[in-house]
């Protein structure tokens, strides 16, 4: 009833109460400002100043103001508008709260040595096998983790090294690392928490949600394993040790003690129980399995060391969301976000493509320094409704904001994966985000991707979602190859423009367009894979003919 009274206009916060909000509100800036960095406080201290004063602004972004009083208990109670109680705060109490204590656990009984292994059985004796072992250990991880920072911490001081042993150069290493573990936050179930977000906001289905993205997850992994192969191709660095290849026996033996957890986590979210229960089920079969291994034992030590850590991670992460929460409130209840949403609208409906430009834009800079899901939280209030308002569906306006809010971590100048991954390469921290965004440049356009082609995303249709996918994917490697300069040999620069066309075309709409530049760029690629085998075998067979067993003359 409180709720409904303020939204009334009636104010009923005795003195004392006001002063227990003003130190709530005081302690969450100080917080925020401490765990995040000045960045977002100082965006969330403009958009409290804009409540107070907004009504002396002329003009479209004037408003009729908001009273001191009324701003602090529309923060203490106003949950489905935003506040210091909102949906993305209780999101990560709850939900990031349990998954990161899951991360958290699984990596103290050794989770991290047992995605590794896997990740050596299935990609070590590739070519590029290290630097693969670190995607697929990374990706592996960071689907339970949630964290793209705490999986380069966790999986990156291993493989950073081994990449850094087999010839990489420390930046490379880094950036390949960083560009793996930020993926983990786009891979179901987990998907960095900001899923359960989602479903909050679009009040669609949590396995909808993972069906639809999990092609353009994937595709985001095919890309980087395809730059990272041609590039150890072209260097001929990467190669693995041997002994660090596990036999299949050993990481089967060792490593039921995770598939087992990790299957009844992803049961129970399937079977639609609330992620809650799906994590407290996960985390208690966890913790018995672990006891089936002296090994892996989660001793009482290891436990409470591993509640020290969740704590330490999930400070800053419920400093933001909390800020992401004053924000929301703030565009609400001036008026801002609708005014912020007509101006995207405006802009779209001149052009589409600006206006997801623009979206993508903001995303990116709200994102810098900030986890996923407060980054999500803020723009699924303040730019997802233009989208939807400009003939996007839900799906497609969410998941676009969820791509760009994940490829912060890897956009210079405030790259957070790339930040802490150049700590343990000993590199300089813009030097790896900058390879980073070119290792990951597939994340910044993969969204564009299933905007136009929402078959991607599984909408119209398996005739639709199949071409869709087909299309995109051969786009995908083009761009891959293309961005590496690199194809059974070194790719010239006019090369590599026209196959940056073709991967664009099929990204698009023009689906006729899109085939044919595949077609095209497919037969030029194969040409240079086929052709130096085909020229050295005729050369050969002529080589034969061309000095043949000189003839004698009869009766020598």
């Amino acid at each position: 009833g409180r709720y409904h009274d303020w939204i009334s206009g009636l104010s009923y916060f005795e003195p004392l109460d006001l002063a227990v909000a003003g130190l709530y509100l005081f302690l969450t800036l100080e917080l925020l400002r401490r765990c995040v960095g000045p960045g977002i406080s100082v965006v969330v201290w403009l958009v409290i100043a804009y409540c107070l004063f907004g009504r002396y602004l002329p003009g479209f972004f004037g408003h009729r103001g908001l009273e001191w009083k009324l701003l602090l208990e529309g923060l203490m109670v106003s949950p489905h508008d935003g506040g210091l109680f909102s949906a993305p705060v209780q999101v990560a109490a709850v939900y990031a709260f349990l998954f990161v204590t899951f991360g958290k656990f699984l990596e103290k009984s050794g989770g991290g040595e047992f995605f590794f292994n896997l990740a050596a059985l299935l990609a070590g004796r590739a070519a590029g096998g290290s630097a693969k072992v670190a995607i697929t250990s990374s990706g592996l991880f960071g689907m339970i983790s949630g964290s793209p920072a705490a999986d380069v911490m966790t999986t990156g001081s291993i493989t950073i090294p081994m990449m850094k042993r087999a010839g990489y150069s420390g930046r490379y290493a880094a950036a390949v690392e960083a560009v793996a573990a930020t993926g983990g936050a786009l891979l179901p179930p987990v998907m960095g928490a900001v899923v359960f977000l989602m479903v909050e906001f679009t009040g669609i289905a949590y396995s909808e949600i993972l069906l639809a993205i999990l092609a353009s997850s994937l595709l985001y992994y095919a890309a980087i394993y395809t730059q990272v192969h041609c590039y150890s191709c072209r260097h001929n660095v990467g190669k693995i040790d041997s002994s660090l290849i596990p036999a299949l026996w050993t990481v089967v033996r060792t490593g039921w003690v995770f598939v087992v957890p990790m299957g009844i986590l992803v049961y129970y979210m399937l079977k639609g129980y609330t992620p809650a229960l799906a994590a407290t089920a996960g985390l208690l079969a966890l913790i018995a399995a672990s006891w089936s291994m002296a090994s892996t034992r989660l001793t009482p030590h290891k436990l409470i060391q591993g509640c020290v850590e969740v704590c330490t991670a999930l400070a800053p992460l419920i400093a933001a969301v909390a800020g992401a929460g004053i924000l929301m409130m703030g565009l609400n209840i001036t008026g801002l976000a609708s005014k912020l949403a007509a101006l995207i609208f405006s802009v779209a409906e001149a052009n589409l493509l600006l206006a997801l430009l623009l979206a993508a834009v903001v995303t990116i800079i709200c994102g810098m320094g900030m986890p996923v899901v407060a980054v999500y939280a803020l723009v699924a209030v303040m730019v997802a409704p233009a989208l939807v308002d400009a003939g996007l569906t839900l799906m497609q306006a969410h998941l676009f904001l969820i791509f760009y809010a994940v490829a912060s971590y890897i956009t210079p100048p405030v790259a957070v994966s790339a930040y802490v991954a150049s700590t343990i390469a000993g590199e300089r921290p813009m030097a790896v985000s900058v390879t980073a965004a070119k290792i990951g440049v597939v994340a910044f356009l993969l969204p564009f991707a299933f905007i136009y082609n929402p078959g991607l995303l599984l909408i119209g249709g398996w005739e639709a979602a199949l071409f869709d996918i087909t299309k995109v994917t051969g786009g995908v490697l083009i761009l891959a190859a293309a961005a590496e300069g690199w194809y059974h040999g070194d790719l010239k620069y006019w090369a590599r423009g026209t196959l940056v066309v073709a991967a664009l075309l099929a990204f698009s709409a023009w689906d006729i367009a899109g085939v044919a530049a595949l077609l095209s760029a497919g037969v030029y690629l194969l040409s240079k894979r086929f052709w130096p085998l085909l020229k050295s075998s005729v050369a050969a067979k002529h080589g034969g003919l061309a000095n043949p067993p000189a003839k004698t003359m009869k009766g020598e």
